[in-house]
């Protein structure tokens, strides 16, 4: 057997096993039955060579295997650019039908001379077509034209897409395929008297182990499928073909002492009775293999199914969080499990739930401009490890994303994650899981993916459906402390007024003493004294309760920051030592005023200063009070020197009866940041543990009143 037969047949093994492979795992869809009859029609010109080239000593019979073979030469271009079409998904409707038109046209011309006019001998050999016919020489190009126009279609497909699975297919798609045209095309010189010996035919069979290896690695086929529809396929073949022939072969005298010249329509019937029922025993031979084969992962499969159906039905955040996470950390077998949310504020996402700490800390987070987080939003799909590998180092030119893509790597191998599956809201990345490596050491298959996609989605719902309850609780719990504070403010109106009273009388009388016995005894002067004193006080702190429960005047008034600070400062004298306190003030006699109620803002300055006065305690430090104006805003900052707030509390100083002193109401931060609102501003803290907090007041700039004109005449 000559090189050129060895050639075909090398070329027809592999294309037709990897039709069967291909099409065997997913034959519902388009590009894969494409791609499978491509495949066919390659190996259609493989075994054809190998024909040709076990034909050296008859030239009737090559030509007709020339002709035979040249019925997958012409499909290959059609087909391969029908595939091309299909996959990269770009519409070229009338250049496909002139395509499949034209190689119409060729395949009723490959049965007489215009297309194969002959045959001679070459290389003391075998037969090649030669010369060629009038049509030949415009199927050469239409063919070189049309793989062409297939290449610039992938091309063009590689660089538009985003998704990396895409991108790496096309690139195997493309050195396979043209390794083997270009290694094919050389087959077409000698039909024009070019006697160069096609050795270029043994780079055909090269592109079909470059794409299976393409398909496996990158989980574009399931393999297990595949295996079980392909060997089930090839035990059906063996019975129905095999058998009737060694029956036929070994009982042949039998059968022609029965039927005499007719003898061979006994294996032919046993073959059709046996083809017969091929497709159930097809079907039941499949059945038993795959369920063998993929029994383990079709378990796990209607876990995760019947878990997500039921992740809506969980109102708990913090529940549905470590419920998904258990469930497909115990269901798929994985070695560690991490499932990621974006944080109140959407400034990372946060680890809520996690198995198996030792590869993913409970505390580890991801910020919104990690490269990690850029590929999700970009790519918008499943993103596996073994895809990003090739990216790992990236030429000198890359560009910024596939740089982003080395360093979304680097976060998954440092972290030993092999699968990452988001999910995706319309607002956006609500989150993801972060699934390490399945502890049977097997890949993540076609359809562990498709299973994932379909969890991530139902995942996005019950969080989403979590967060509604949860944000309906929080806003039924602020309506029931907003009732708890109206009434708190009614109750403590109607004591300010029955304490006011006694307090009127206390200081009445003690004043009329005071005149009546006033010389006689110092030290009932003093305690007289000191009732006033502390009567007045009463009196100030029920007024301060009266402005506290009576509702805010509609009307606000400009209101001068700078003497309402001042005062402030003196009212906190009367109620907290100011003695160890190191004051600084700075408020410009320029600033602008705003608009509000005094008595209300002097109420925040008020409890500013008392708690910074408070948190540095009996110690003392030093207490700055600042104010600025600028683009339209005034801005007052309370600073002070004490032990700070600690990071896990920071968040809960505004809510309402929270506090950290052994005394406090919890209400002081909360009634002042509703005041601030209240004026259309805002109230900040930025707090350091151990150096000090400082609060800070942003208030808009009262407008200007229009200033009166000269009156007229």
């Amino acid at each position: 057997m000559n090189l050129f037969a060895w050639s075909g047949l090398l070329s027809g093994i592999g294309c037709t096993l990897m039709a069967g492979l291909v099409y065997f795992s997913t034959p519902r869809r388009r590009v894969t039955r494409l791609w499978a009859l491509f495949c066919v029609a390659v190996s259609v010109w493989g075994f054809g060579s190998l024909l040709i080239g076990l034909t050296p000593d008859d030239a009737d019979i090559a030509l007709v295997w020339w002709r035979l073979t040249h019925v997958g030469v012409i499909c290959i271009p059609v087909l391969f650019y029908h595939f091309v079409t299909a996959f990269t998904d770009v519409r070229r409707p009338k250049t496909l039908g002139a395509s499949y038109a034209l190689g119409t046209v060729f395949l009723v011309a490959d049965a007489t001379p215009l297309f194969v006019a002959g045959v001679r001998k070459v290389f003391g050999e075998f037969y090649y077509d030669a010369p060629p016919g009038i049509l030949y020489i415009p199927f050469v190009v239409f063919f070189l034209g049309l793989i062409t126009a297939s290449h610039v279609e992938l091309w063009r497909s590689f660089r538009r897409t985003r998704d990396l699975r895409q991108r790496r297919l096309i690139q195997w798609l493309c050195t396979g395929t043209a390794i083997g045209f270009i290694g094919g095309a050389t087959c077409f010189l000698p039909v024009f008297g070019v006697d160069v010996y096609p050795l270029g035919n043994f780079a055909v069979p090269l592109f079909p182990l470059l794409m299976t290896y393409a398909f496996l690695r990158y989980r574009l086929v399931d393999v297990n499928m595949a295996l079980a529809r392909g060997l089930a396929f090839l035990v059906i073949y063996a019975v129905v073909v095999v058998l009737p022939f060694a029956v036929g072969h070994r009982y042949q005298a039998i059968w022609e002492s029965v039927f005499g010249a007719w003898w061979w329509a006994a294996p032919v019937v046993l073959m059709g009775l046996l083809a017969s029922t091929s497709p159930v025993l097809f079907l039941l031979l499949v059945r038993r293999l795959e369920h063998g084969m993929l029994k383990a992962q079709r378990r796990y499969h209607r876990t995760l199914i019947t878990a997500s159906s039921g992740m809506t039905r969980v109102k708990d955040l913090t529940k549905l969080c470590r419920l998904i996470v258990y469930v497909v950390n115990r269901a798929v077998g994985l070695t560690n499990c991490g499932l990621f949310l974006l944080d109140a504020k959407g400034a990372c996402y946060r680890m809520t739930a996690v198995r198996y700490q030792r590869q993913l800390p409970p505390d580890l987070t991801v910020p919104q401009a990690d490269p990690v987080i850029d590929v999700l939003r970009q790519d918008r799909n499943l993103l596996m490890l073994e895809e990003l590998e090739a990216f790992a180092a990236p030429p000198k030119a890359a560009a910024d994303w596939l740089r982003k893509w080395e360093a979304a790597y680097a976060w998954m191998r440092r972290l030993e994650v092999r699968l990452i599956v988001p999910s995706f809201t319309n607002e956006g990345l609500l989150g993801f899981l972060a699934l390490g490596a399945k502890r049977s050491g097997e890949p993540y298959t076609t359809d562990d993916i498709a299973i994932f996609s379909g969890l991530a989605n139902q995942a996005t719902l019950g969080i989403e459906n979590a967060l509604f309850f949860e944000e309906r609780k929080t806003h039924e719990a602020h309506m029931i402390q907003s009732e708890k504070l109206a009434s708190l403010g009614q109750l403590a109106s109607g004591m300010a007024h029955e304490i006011h009273n006694p307090l009127t009388i206390i200081s009445g009388e003690a004043q009329l003493y005071l005149e009546r016995f006033r010389g006689k005894d110092s030290q009932v002067d003093t305690v007289l004294h000191s009732i006033i004193e502390e009567c007045h006080r009463a009196a100030d702190i029920t007024r301060r309760i009266l402005r506290f429960a009576k509702p805010a005047p509609s009307e606000l008034a400009s209101v001068d920051l700078r003497s309402t600070i001042e005062e402030s400062l003196t009212l906190a004298g009367y109620q907290v030592s100011l003695d160890r306190v190191e004051r600084r003030v700075d408020c410009p006699a320029d600033l602008p005023k705003v608009k509000g109620n005094q008595n209300q803002l002097q109420e925040v300055f008020l409890n500013l200063i008392l708690n910074a006065c408070q948190a540095m305690g009996k110690e003392g430090g030093k207490l700055e009070v600042v104010a600025a104006a600028s683009n339209g805003q005034v801005d007052i900052s309370v600073k002070d020197t004490g032990p700070g707030i600690p990071a896990n509390k920071i968040l809960k100083i505004f809510d309402p009866f929270f506090t950290t002193k052994p005394t406090g109401t919890g209400l002081g931060l909360f009634v002042s940041q509703r005041i601030i609102r209240s004026h259309g501003g805002s109230l900040d803290v930025d707090s350091t543990e151990g150096k000090g907090t400082t609060f800070t007041i942003h208030l808009p700039v009262a407008p200007q009143e229009p200033v009166a004109g000269p009156p007229a005449g």
